[in-house]
């Protein structure tokens, strides 16, 4: 019995020794600090709970374990409220069906990283477009999916009006009588509306890339060389000219631009071009009508100071 009792103090006293060690570990065990001096522990806490983005760990079962801060502010929920629920119950029905099969995918492929867009239901039960980055972090010592998200609702909301707008004014330029067009600050065609068929041979694919001068008359070069330079230092003012047609035959038409910028400098020409043959010929029809009534008046002056 002696021996027993010893064997049990014993063991008891290495018991106790053992706890003692691993508290005194504990306490020495040099913490994690950055360059500051400061915990790492503590650091990184503070980052993650100041993040703009909501930060959120999902487990396996897709329940929430982890919900930053920031949560209150994207979606109205307090991290409180929703930890234990599942991720899914706040996508959009429409977006369930992609966002559960991309999760499926994501989870048995350790170190995954996927990008994903979705609507998101708020508290008060709208929805928010939100871009979540989740990296699978399963088989670390995280245990589970963390997601960064970040609202870009109103993004996608401009995104949306931009198009519609772009799609109106398409619309009307490409509906214009007159040509709209934009040139390079060296007078390449950047862009000309499909109205140019409308006054010319040509097709917008046939200029676009090519210099605007090849098809200009060479007696108006030199003129519109200087109407160029002019515009692009800002003194507007519309310019008259003729072009060559595809099939060699002249026509005339007057150009308005304006200066363009690219990272506030001048990059081209943006302008609406009309095309005048018609107003050209009759203007001519009318000079030449004048001088022959002239010359006529002049004959018969010089006929009655004769006689």
């Amino acid at each position: 019995m002696d021996a027993e009792r010893a064997d049990e103090q014993i063991r008891k006293e290495l018991e106790e020794l053992r706890r003692r060690i691993a508290e005194l570990e504990a306490a020495e065990a040099p913490r994690i600090h950055d360059d500051t001096g400061k915990d790492k522990g503590d650091y990184f806490r503070l980052l993650v709970e100041n993040a703009f983005e909501l930060i959120i760990v999902v487990n396996r079962d897709a329940s929430l374990r982890y919900v930053s801060p920031s949560a209150k502010r994207i979606t109205g929920y307090d991290p409180e409220e929703v930890i234990s629920m599942n991720f899914l119950e706040f996508v959009h029905p429409d977006d369930l069906q992609g966002i559960v099969e991309k999760y499926s995918a994501g989870i048995v492929q350790p170190g995954a990283l996927e990008t994903v867009e979705y609507r998101s239901r708020n508290k008060d039960g709208t929805y928010i477009v939100v871009e979540a980055v989740a990296m699978n972090l399963l088989d670390t010592i995280v245990d589970g999916i963390v997601v960064n998200m970040r609202d870009i609702t109103e993004f996608r909301r401009i995104e949306k009006e931009l198009r519609v707008s772009e799609e109106r004014y398409r619309y009307l330029v490409e509906n214009l009588n007159d040509v709209v067009f934009t040139v390079d600050s060296q007078g390449v065609v950047l862009y000309i509306s499909p109205a140019i068929q409308r006054i010319s041979q040509y097709k917008p694919e046939e200029l676009v890339g090519q210099p605007f001068m090849r098809f200009v008359h060479p007696e108006d070069l030199p003129s519109l060389l200087q109407s160029f330079q002019r515009v692009m230092s800002g003194i507007l003012a519309p310019h008259e000219f003729r072009i060559i047609d595809k099939d060699g035959s002249l026509f005339h038409v007057q150009t308005s631009s304006r200066p363009f910028e690219e990272n506030g400098q001048p990059a081209g020409l943006i302008g609406i071009m009309s095309e005048i043959t018609e107003r050209k010929e009759a203007a001519e029809a009318r000079r030449r009508s004048e001088e022959s009534f002239r010359a006529m008046i002049r004959k018969n002056i010089h006929y009655y100071r004769g006689s």
